[in-house]
C-alpha cells in the first residue's frame, strides 16, 4: 500500500486532541488538512461524555452544519463495549446517530480488565457481537474490532477468532499500531488477515519501552507518537495492509498535552504528510 497518501483521504482521532467539542474538533481538523474526524458517541471508560451528540438536536444540527460547512465527513464513531452491561437499547440511538451523521464505521471493544471483576464467556461475546454487527447493519454500519491487552479482548488472533465466529460480513479488525506492538504483533502475523477481514488502520509511533499492563490504558490514550518517531514498523505494515484500507491518525502526544487544539491537529497533519511523503520517496 505504499503509494501516495492525501490527507484529505485520512482521518484523525478523536483521542488525538481529546476531549473538545465535535464541531470544534470539525473545523479545527479540517483547518489542519484532514478531510474527516472520528467522533465519540458512547464513552469507554467510567467517565461520561463531555459532549454529548446523541439525543440532542441541536447538536446534531450544529455537527452536520459544521461537516458541510468545511467539506469534512465523519469516518467512525465510537466505542461500543462487548460486556456484560451491554445494552442495545443504549447503543441503538448512538448507531442511529451516527449514520444519520454520514458515519461508515464503528468501534468494538472487549471489557477492561482494571476496574472490572465480570467478564463474558467467550460464548456470550460471539453471540454479543453478532447482536452488535446485525444493529450496525441496519443502518450500513461496518463494525471493526479493536484489540488491546488492558481489555479481554486482548490479541488480533482473539478478536479474528470472534468475528469468524460470529460469521457476520460487516465485520473486521481495527489495526491500531500501538496495540498491535504492545502485543508483539509482527508484519508477518498482520499479513496473515484475510483481506476482508481488515476495517482499518489506527496510525501511530511508540518508544521501545513497553508499559506494564496497568500502565498500558495511559499510554494509549495519552502518550503516543508521531509517526515516525518510535520503533514500530510502519513501512512494514503500510505494505502489507491490503489496498483501500481506510487510514486514521491518533497520535495523542504527551509532550504535547500544554499546546493548542489548532497546534496539535497542526504537529500530527504536518507528521503524518512528512512520513507519508518519506515513505513514497523510499518505495
Amino acid at each position: 500500500m505504499r503509494k501516495a497518501i492525501d490527507l484529505r483521504q485520512v482521518s484523525v482521532a478523536n483521542l488525538t486532541i481529546g476531549r473538545i467539542s465535535p464541531v470544534e474538533f470539525i473545523e479545527k481538523a479540517a483547518a489542519a488538512g484532514f478531510g474527516a474526524v472520528g467522533l465519540l458517541m458512547m464513552s469507554a471508560t467510567a467517565q461520561p461524555l463531555q459532549h454529548e451528540v446523541v439525543g440532542r438536536p441541536d447538536m446534531m444540527r450544529a455537527v452536520k452544519a459544521a461537516l458541510a460547512a468545511h467539506d469534512m465527513r465523519v469516518f467512525d464513531i465510537e466505542a461500543f463495549i462487548l460486556s456484560p452491561q451491554t445494552d442495545f437499547e443504549r447503543m441503538r440511538p448512538a448507531l442511529a446517530a451516527g449514520a444519520e451523521l454520514g458515519a461508515t464505521h464503528i468501534s468494538c471493544i472487549g471489557t477492561e480488565f482494571i476496574g472490572n471483576t465480570v467478564f463474558l464467556e467467550p460464548a456470550q461475546r460471539v453471540d454479543l457481537f453478532g447482536r452488535l454487527c446485525d444493529e450496525a447493519a441496519q443502518f450500513n454500519l461496518h463494525v471493526g474490532v479493536e484489540f488491546m491487552l488492558y481489555r479481554d479482548i486482548r490479541t488480533y488472533d482473539e478478536a479474528l477468532s470472534m468475528i469468524e465466529a460470529a460469521g457476520r460480513s460487516n465485520a473486521g479488525l481495527i489495526l491500531d499500531l500501538l496495540h498491535i506492538q504492545r502485543a508483539r504483533t509482527t508484519p508477518a502475523d498482520l499479513a496473515k488477515i484475510p483481506a476482508h477481514r481488515v476495517a482499518y488502520a489506527q496510525l501511530c509511533d511508540a518508544p521501545d519501552r513497553s508499559p506494564a499492563l496497568e500502565e498500558l490504558p495511559v499510554e494509549a490514550r495519552t502518550s503516543r507518537l508521531h509517526l515516525g518517531d518510535g520503533i514500530i514498523p510502519l513501512g512494514e505494515i503500510l505494505d502489507i495492509l491490503p489496498d483501500g484500507t481506510p487510514l486514521v491518525i491518533e497520535t495523542p502526544v504527551a509532550a504535547e498535552a500544554a499546546w493548542s487544539v489548532e497546534a496539535r491537529l497542526m504537529a500530527a497533519a504536518n507528521n503524518a504528510e512528512t512520513f507519508f511523503q518519506e515513505q513514497l520517496a523510499q518505495a
